[in-house]
Formats: structure tokens, sequence, C-alpha cells
């Protein structure tokens, strides 16, 4: 076994959707879920290579598309970079999108620190362009290697420069306003020597990062904000859009300079992604691709439910409750009992629909195209205070709650982050909550009625979107992201990313599930559920128009989701899932599918609102996600009564 001589800090520093974390496991070989849209990498990770004796330690940082810290990612990755001395900066740049990497790379660049650029996705960029790489190397005053992070190709070389020590400080310089260039000697003058470059602390300064502020005094904090007030007045706007207008001016022209298009037609993948960005043709498809989902939920997960039950019943069937009342009389039956519906539950209602949509989401992650629904969303997402991106984490939300939490850290402000997150939790549907709206409201009421409820949650989104735009007054910031080229999806990214996403169901809900329903069936053998069906009657009787037991259902809901219907069965005593419609009308189902979309987030989502909101803010989204089910719900069922 070699020993390493010495160990190098390597930083992964690129704009999400560049295969920066592709790169990463081609780097250390440490498997990465792959994602096609903001927000996989905002938890950074570490790994490891040897080369040449030399232990690399791998920093893999947040994806970001500016250093200035108007998000939590971008912040997160300029204090990753402060932090740790790092022996080389890795700028992984999209080739076939160059101006926004460049943006992120001047501003490494400024902070001083020792780049490499990985020019990724060469083998794309050019079918459409020449490539003057030297050209681009000989501006920016830093090695460039191509390199293609999906097939590893140029990545042996981007290696070998790096375990070299090839990794320099530029001297390249982004030419600003001359107004801006005053400021920036003038702040420089009284600032003392620290870990950057004057110039690049003194433009962070004038963008009023809060990270790098920190690190001066009063003095040199008051001149960059006299100088930043003085901007604006003398300009009407603020010097940190001019700066960023600068860098991407200067991106643009090195673009010019070292890329010339080729002749011909563009390629058929390129006209196929043309359509799906304009607004003529992109939101018709947009609209296809949502009612694909739709029909490919509820048609391909209603054969599953049916032939899983058939399966079911054939192998399962009584063996357990038999088995159980044999060995122990009616407790044994109980338990019996309690376990099958609890396997029964989770096997029939649960693996159809949130595996189908979880291979779904999968598709439209690795073949590119959420990014594309995101663009085209932008405009209709700024009426409800949010920008485009926020899209992300409502399709990861489909899938379930507690991921889609953790993307909104993408969000560019706390304020957009409440509003997000209270969206999520109480007009977005889990892959649990889908489950019970498809396999019961569609299977017992029909498709109408399940769509029905769709549409309301999307009504109820707008609205609350609206209603807290207007009570947390303040202008969203705005979208930049990168689009990633439409790809043909990989059978092993999808089969990751499904069985990833899909193992929480048996390993975290199974257990709740099967513990809960032997609980329900011996409580139920001993009446002992009285004291709380009773007085909670009010509600879910008076209010509701639902069998006063529901109320247990909706309990064990608020630990998981998907617990709720394997209580109904157990609750009600129905041998298998169809027998439910002989117990509720299928008014009930409706009223009960609405309330359990929109009432309080389960335990595990309620307890990432509280570590990324605080327990003031979740403890509100809570409360009010209950008022509003029971409003609705009650509205609901007062609609149906009188129709």
């Amino acid at each position: 076994m070699t020993i390493p001589r010495r160990t190098m800090e390597l930083g992964l520093v690129g704009n999400p959707n560049v295969g920066k974390s592709t790169l990463f496991t081609k780097l250390t070989g440490v498997g990465v879920m792959v994602s096609n849209y903001p927000g996989t990498t905002v938890e950074f990770k570490e790994a490891g290579f040897v080369r040449s004796d030399i232990k690399v330690n791998v920093h893999d940082l947040p994806g970001a598309y500016s250093l200035s810290g108007e998000s939590e990612d971008e912040t997160v990755a300029l204090k990753m970079l402060a932090e740790n001395d790092f022996d080389a900066v890795v700028v992984v740049v999209d080739a076939t999108r160059l101006e926004s990497s460049l943006v992120l790379a001047f501003q490494v660049m400024e902070l001083g620190h020792k780049v490499i650029v990985a020019l990724n996705q060469m083998d794309l960029a050019m079918k459409r362009h020449e490539f003057d790489v030297d050209r681009l190397r000989s501006i920016l005053g830093v090695p460039i290697h191509p390199v293609t992070a999906l097939t590893g190709e140029g990545v042996d070389e981007l290696v070998q420069s790096i375990v070299d020590g090839e990794a320099v400080v530029s001297d390249f310089k982004v030419s600003y306003d001359s107004h801006i260039e005053d400021y920036i000697r003038d702040i420089s003058a009284i600032m003392p020597d620290g870990r950057y470059p004057k110039r690049g602390a003194a433009l962070k300064l004038l963008e009023g990062n809060e990270y790098i502020s920190s690190l001066y005094g009063e003095e040199v904090n008051h001149q960059s904000y006299l100088a930043s007030k003085e901007f604006r007045a003398q300009h009407g706007e603020s010097i940190n859009i001019h700066i960023t207008r600068d860098r991407y001016g200067e991106a643009g022209r090195i673009r010019k300079e070292v890329l010339t298009p080729r002749k011909g037609p563009l390629p058929l993948v390129e006209r196929i992604s043309d359509l799906t960005m304009r607004p003529l043709t992109g939101i018709p498809i947009l609209m296809g691709v949502l009612s694909f989902i739709f029909l490919a939920i509820v048609i391909v997960g209603e054969m599953l439910e049916e032939e899983l039950e058939e399966l079911f019943d054939l192998v399962v069937g009584d063996v357990l409750i038999d088995l159980g009342e044999s060995l122990a009389g009616d407790l044994g039956a109980a338990i019996g009992s309690g376990v099958t519906l609890g396997f029964e539950a989770i096997i029939v209602l649960i693996v159809p629909f949130v595996m189908v949509w979880y291979i779904i989401l999968a598709l439209l992650e690795d073949s590119g195209y959420m990014p594309r629904a995101v663009a085209l969303l932008d405009g209709a997402m700024h009426k409800v205070g949010l920008h485009g991106r926020a899209v992300i984490p409502m399709l990861v939300g489909i899938g379930c709650s507690v991921p889609a939490i953790l993307a909104t850290r993408t969000a560019g402000s706390k304020r957009e982050r409440l509003i997000l997150s209270t969206l999520i939790v109480m007009a977005v549907p889990c892959g649990a909550q889908m489950a019970i709206i498809i396999g019961l409201v569609s299977r017992f009421v029909g498709i109408g009625a399940a769509a029905g409820i769709f549409i309301l949650l999307l009504g109820l989104l707008l609205l609350l979107g609206f209603v807290m735009d207007k009570w947390l007054r303040k202008e969203p910031t705005c979208l930049a992201m990168e689009i990633p080229e439409l790809r043909r999806p990989t059978a092993r990214n999808v089969g990751y990313k499904t069985y990833s996403r899909s193992k929480d169901f048996f390993v975290i809900a199974f257990p709740f599930l099967l513990v809960g329903s032997i609980i329900v069936e011996i409580l139920l053998s001993y009446d002992a559920l009285d004291f709380i069906v009773d007085p909670m009657s009010f509600l879910t009787v008076g209010i509701l128009g639902l069998p006063a037991i529901t109320i247990i259902a909706f309990l064990f809901g608020i630990l998981r989701k998907e617990l709720a219907v394997g209580m109904l069965m157990t609750l009600f005593g129905a041998a298998a899932v169809s027998d439910l419609a002989l117990f509720m009308t299928p008014e009930q189902f409706i009223v009960f599918g609405v309330v359990m979309a929109i009432y309080m987030p389960c335990l595990a989502t309620w307890a990432v609102l509280v570590k990324e909101l605080g327990l003031k803010n979740a403890v509100a989204v809570g409360t009010a996600s209950i008022i509003v089910a029971v409003a609705v719900g009650g509205l609901v069922n007062l609609l149906l009564t009188i129709v």
C-alpha cells in the first residue's frame, strides 16, 4: 500500500447544472445523486483520491451562480472558500453556456484563489461552435482543461494538473464602470491587508456582502456604504446590479472572442429544446407533460394497485389473523389483523402511486426538462412573491415534503423560504397524499373528483401565495439559472434516484404503520378509542361530515401521511382497500382527501420546518394548515351536501 507523501485540499466550484457533481463522482469514485435542477449540492460533500503519492481531499461546494451572498447557497460557498486553505480551486464551467460560468469564475479569481478551470461539456459545445481554448486560457491567465465529466474524457489531464500544482492566482481584471473603479480605489486606500486582495474585497463590500463586511472595521464599511448610496443617487439603481451587469458584459465579450458558430442547421435536440422554451409552444408542451404525469400516475397506479391487491389476498389473505387467533385468542387475532392491514396498506396503496411518481420525477430530472418548466413559469410565480426556481421544490414536494423544504434553501430570501415552505405544506400533496387522493378518491368516486381536488389545491396555492406576498411585502429576487442540454435519461440514474427516494417508505413509514395498526386493532377490540372519538365528533361529524372514528386516521396521519389509509382499514375492519366503500360515501371520500391534502405536515416535515424556519414560524405554518384544512373541508362538505 502506497502512503501519500503529502495532502492537497481542493475546492470544486460551479453553477448548478454545469456537471459539478458528475465531475466530483469521476474524481473521487463516490456516488452522488446527479440532478438537473438547482439545490442538489446545497449541502456540500467531501471525498478524496490519491495520485502520484499525493492525497487530494475534494470539497464539493454548494452550486451557486454568484458569491454575492444573496442566497444561502452563495453564502455557504463563499464561507467555505474563505475558511478552507485550498491548494487549488477548480471552477467548473459549462462550455455550452459560457457567460454565467465565467461570471462566477471572475469572482473566484477576484478573491485571490489559485484557480484551474474545468471546461465541461466540450463534446456538446464543439457540435455548435469552434472553441478557441488557447485564447480563453490567455485571457483568463489560468490553466484550462476541456473535459466531458459524463464520460470522463479529459479528467485524467485535469487531475494531473491539480497534483502538479498548476493552479495560479490570475491577474485578470473585469473592467467596471469608471465610477465603480473610483470607489474601489477609495475603499482600497483605507483598507488594511487581509485574507483577500483589496480589489476583490472592495467589490464584495460594494455589493453589500455581509460576510466580507464582518471582516473589516467601521471606517471601511462606512466608506463602502456611502459609495453605494451615492451610486444609487447618481445612477438610479443599486451598485451591485451594475457590477453584475459589467461582469456579464465582460463574459459576453470573451464568449464572442473564443467561440465561432458552426454553419448549418441546428441539431434536432436543439430545435426541440427551443420549442420547450418559447411560451407559444413551451406552455402547451408543459400542459401536455403535466397531463401525462397525472394520467400515468392514475392509470398505471390503479392497474398496479389492483394486481397487488389480488396478489396480496392470494399470498397472505387471513393467514396471519388465523395464526394469531390460534396462538393467543382474540388478542392474537387483533395483532394478526393489525400486521395484515399494515402490510396491505403500504404495499397495495402506497407503493403503486409513489413508485410511479418517483420514476417520472427521475425521468424529468435526468432529461433536463425540469429547468425549462422553471423558466416558463417564472412570470407566473412572481404573482405569488416567488421566482420560477420555486417550482423545483414544489415538484420535489410531490414526492416528499422533507427534501422539498430543504430545497427551499435555494430561494433568494427568508421571506421567499417562508412563503414557499407554507405552500409546500398546505397546497403541494406529497407522495402519500397523492396516493390517498388517487388511490381512494379516484378509485371510489372517479378521476374527475381526484382532478377536482388537484385543481382546488392549485387555487389554494395561488390564493395563499397572493395573500402572503401582500402580507410579507418585498420584491422577490430575480431568476438566474442555467438550462442544461436535453438528453436521454440513463437507466442507472433513474433507477438509483427512484430507489433512494422510495426506501424511506419502507424503512421509516412501514414500522410506524405496522405498530400503529396493531395498537389500534387492540384498542378497538377493547372499545378503548371512545375517549378520543366522541369529544372530536363535533369536528369530524359536525363540520366535515365524516364518520367520527376518522379522527384516529387524521391523528396517525400526523406521524406519517401514509398511515392514514391503513388506519381507516383497521378502524372499519375492512379486509381489503376495496371494502372501504362499504363504510364511506363518495362525498366523504372527497372531503377526507381534501383534508388529508392540506392539514398538518407529518412529524418529519415539521421537524425540518423547525430547523429551517425556526420554532415560531413552524408552529404558525402547522396551526394555519389545520385551520385551513378544516375550513376548506367544511366548505367542500357543505357544497356537496347542497348539491
